[in-house]
């Protein structure tokens, strides 16, 4: 694997670090709701759907502790793509099923699971690939410091446009398939 600069190994940590504190946050704030659209996936038996949740929550926990702590990040770099992966997969095969307003589980406000949206996982996961690479030693200095800032104030600002986006477009396709009923 070859070398990369610090600069992009810590961006990319930085953005999992988000996507994962914010997916927690949610798991932990509304685990009922999780434990609905756990059920609603129909992956597993409904009498599951509480173990899987609070597993899915303690895995996500366990990877954001280990994406934080840096003798663990390796951990958590394989366990945030692992993760990623999986979530995309139970996506992918309720589409195959028809099954499109599915909420997605992701966290914040609500949006149906779309082919989008597993690719967004796939490009998270290879995210995990960048931030498990070797680095290149060289000093990181300040200016490094105020360049990873913006890289990633600026990545995950277009991830929240991004997904802001795809709420709008689940919500409008709703909206046209609840008109043509009725």
């Amino acid at each position: 694997m070859h070398e990369l600069d610090p600069l992009a190994v810590v961006t990319s940590i930085g953005l999992l670090v988000l996507v994962f504190a914010r997916a927690v946050l949610h798991k932990i704030t509304d685990f009922g709701k999780l434990r609905q659209t756990v059920i609603e996936y129909r992956i597993a038996p409904e009498r599951w759907a509480g173990p899987i949740t609070a597993a899915l929550t303690g895995a996500e926990s366990l990877t954001l502790a280990s994406l934080l702590t840096p003798g663990f990040r390796g951990f958590g770099t394989l366990a945030a793509a692992f993760l990623l992966l999986g979530y995309g997969a139970a996506m992918a095969i309720n589409l195959a099923r028809g099954r499109t307003s599915i909420d997605c589980g992701c966290g914040g406000l609500g949006q149906s699971i779309s082919w989008v949206l597993v690719g967004r996982n796939v490009t998270l996961a290879g995210l995990a690939g960048v931030a498990a690479a070797p680095v290149v030693v060289r000093p990181f200095g300040g200016f490094d410091v105020m360049l990873m800032t913006t890289v990633l104030g600026a990545a995950w600002l277009l991830l929240l446009v991004f997904e802001r986006l795809l709420q709008t477009f689940s919500h409008v396709r709703a909206v046209g398939a609840y008109r043509r009923r009725y």
